[in-house]
């Protein structure tokens, strides 16, 4: 068994976007969690403050999720959508997948935007 890091991590990649717009894809790993929070404030104050951002959040590499770390993910999600962004969480492990279907949390688990499309998704979680 792999042992479970005690920490997350978040890289952002730039990444153009079909209507010559710059978007950002944060490749988040390791735990998402109340300890999560201090790592993961800069990205949430970037997506506050960014007018109309396009963000790809992959979820590829998270180990761990639960219900704090559910709510840091709602709140990037609120914080983007109100700015009039798009937002779409990808690449779900089948264990992160499980936690947000049993929580139904639609808005993270629904399917993520093709690489041009601009569209929001949908506010109601």
């Amino acid at each position: 068994m792999r042992p479970t890091p005690s920490h997350s991590t978040v890289t952002l990649h730039p990444f153009a976007t079909a209507q010559g717009g710059c978007g950002l894809r944060a490749v988040l790993s390791g735990r998402i969690d109340h300890a999560a929070l201090p790592g993961l404030t800069p990205l949430l104050r970037r997506a506050a403050d960014a007018q109309a951002l396009t963000l790809r959040v992959d979820l590829g590499r998270v180990e761990f999720l639960d219900s704090c770390g559910i709510g840091i993910l709602l709140a990037l999600r609120n914080a983007v959508l109100d700015r009039g962004g798009a937002i779409a969480f990808e690449n779900h492990p089948p264990q992160i997948r499980r936690v947000l279907e049993r929580s139904r949390i639609i808005a993270l688990t629904a399917p993520p935007l093709s690489p041009d499309d601009c569209l929001a998704l949908p506010a109601a979680a």
